[in-house]
């Protein structure tokens, strides 16, 4: 079954999936998050950048705005898969435990974080 996101940690990443096909997509999507909700809107990696298998565009946030953004994110996603954490300070923890999905999960690389 797939984690849906939940809110309970006090700040969260988002982050958009995509690939060359779906660029302009996710670039209009996290430009409109950005200013809809006065958000932080990371580069748009046009290849794969730390644990993320693909393409990416992180979303930051906090808890007062998950009850605006994800609903938002998950209406106007239209197919992108997004990856959404806590942000705790335990990076492995906030990649696995922490970690929900809006559409589809992939498999990340987590052996940048292991101890």
């Amino acid at each position: 079954m797939i984690q849906r996101p939940e809110n309970i940690y006090d700040n969260y990443h988002a982050h958009v999936y995509f690939g060359p096909a779906t660029v302009a997509q996710a670039r209009t999507l996290c430009e409109q998050a950005g200013r809809l909700f006065d958000l932080t809107v990371g580069r748009v990696h046009e290849r794969e950048v730390g644990p993320h298998p693909h393409w990416s565009c992180q979303l930051a946030f906090d808890s007062t705005q998950f009850d605006r953004v994800i609903p938002w994110l998950e209406k106007e996603r239209h197919g992108l898969n997004v990856f959404v954490h806590g942000v705790t300070g335990d990076d492995l923890a906030d990649h696995t435990t922490h970690a929900s999905w809006l559409g589809q999960p992939a498999a990340l690389k987590l052996e940048m974080f292991r101890r």
